[in-house]
């Protein structure tokens, strides 16, 4: 673990851990709150690091101290969750594995996604990249040469840094991301947070500009997965479809790489809703409200309220449009209903009559 002034979230992280890991190593960037005396009251190892706007390198200083068999990383606003020591090793015995991928909750709001976390200490893996570092590069190496094996485990982390307001994090990053795609031009994974981060500062236009660069590198470069094409084109067409315009082709290319990207297919909605085709609208927010968000695992994260609350919002606005009131109060009830906090749903059924279906 990496830490600096992380007095709010390092206590929890480490009582996560206990009885499920045999030693922790953090490596201390320089804090000056009590994230120090939290890490020694537990049995940290402390290593003091001078910070050099490098993740990987900390990372990797980390890992020379780290004497277990496999090495878990996390981040002090992580937690592990409903997860047992045999979570953590299930397919760890097995000769030829290398990696394991966790159940990762990105954000409260999150649907689960699987995340590489879990590896075995070979000094031949070791994390690349100044920023969002990661041991995938050495990991493709060993799997071409040696047919290192990936398993995945049902252990469970979860973050809680990204709730909350994020402008702070935004600015933070933003000068970080773009030293990161000057020197790793063909990295999707960075021209994806860049655009996002753009957009969060709201520079809508630099944000579609970041997407559709990484995308052409992407597909110029031929290392890209269908994948992470597609939450480029999510990306690029959700801005697109902010700004009003009709983003439609966008959209339908993306899911035809990624047919289960269900934030394209939310979107998608929407789009059809501002294009005017109410029942094709109608028929993506059935297949979204069927799905289950807590069993959704993918290889992105989803806000799960694009399958409960939001999806019954746009039900309502598609219904409403098509002249049916009843159906359109019923349809913000149940948005109503699935996000109580949300007052704008139940003046929306309040308006249309619905008074009956919040009681």
């Amino acid at each position: 673990m990496i830490v600096k002034n992380e007095q709010p979230f390092l206590d929890g992280c480490l009582k996560s851990l206990q009885g499920l890991v045999d030693e922790i190593v953090i490596v201390d960037t320089g804090s000056t709150d009590a994230s120090i005396d939290i890490a020694r009251a537990h049995g940290a190892r402390i290593l003091e690091y001078a910070w050099h706007d490098d993740f990987a390198a900390a990372r990797n200083f980390g890992l020379e101290a780290a004497g277990s068999e496999w090495i878990l990383y996390i981040d002090a606003d992580e937690r592990l969750v409903e997860t047992t020591r045999d979570d953590l090793r299930v397919g760890l015995d097995a000769p030829d594995a290398y990696a394991a991928r966790l159940l990762f909750r990105v954000s409260s709001n999150s649907t689960l996604y699987r995340e590489f976390r879990l590896f075995r200490n070979d000094p031949r893996l070791r994390f690349k990249g100044a920023m969002h570092e990661t041991i995938l590069p050495d990991l493709a190496v060993l799997q071409r040469e040696e047919d290192a094996r990936v398993v995945d485990a049902s252990a469970r982390l979860i973050h809680l840094g990204y709730d909350g307001d994020m402008i702070a994090k935004y600015r933070r990053n933003l000068p970080w991301l773009q030293a990161s795609v000057e020197r790793d031009p063909d990295r999707s994974y960075y021209w994806k947070d860049l655009a996002d981060t753009l957009a969060g500062l709201g520079q809508i236009g630099e944000a579609i500009a970041a997407a559709e660069e990484g995308l052409a590198r992407a597909r110029a470069s031929g290392q890209v997965s269908q994948v992470m094409a597609s939450a480029l084109i999510y990306t690029q067409a959700r801005l697109r479809v902010q700004r009003g315009e009709d983003a439609r082709d966008l959209i339908d290319a993306g899911l035809n790489l990624h047919p289960k990207n269900w934030s394209l297919l939310f979107l998608r909605s929407r789009a059809r809703i501002n294009a005017g085709a109410l029942e094709a609208a109608i028929g993506d927010l059935r297949l979204l409200l069927a799905q289950d968000p807590e069993t959704i695992v993918d290889d992105v994260a989803h806000d799960r309220r694009i399958f409960g609350a939001y999806a019954h919002d746009l039900m309502g606005v598609a219904l409403l449009r098509l002249g049916d009131r009843a159906e359109a109060a019923e349809a913000f009830a149940r948005a109503a209903r699935a996000a109580p906090g949300v007052q704008e749903y139940r003046v929306k059924a309040m308006a249309l009559g619905g008074a009956a279906a919040l009681a």
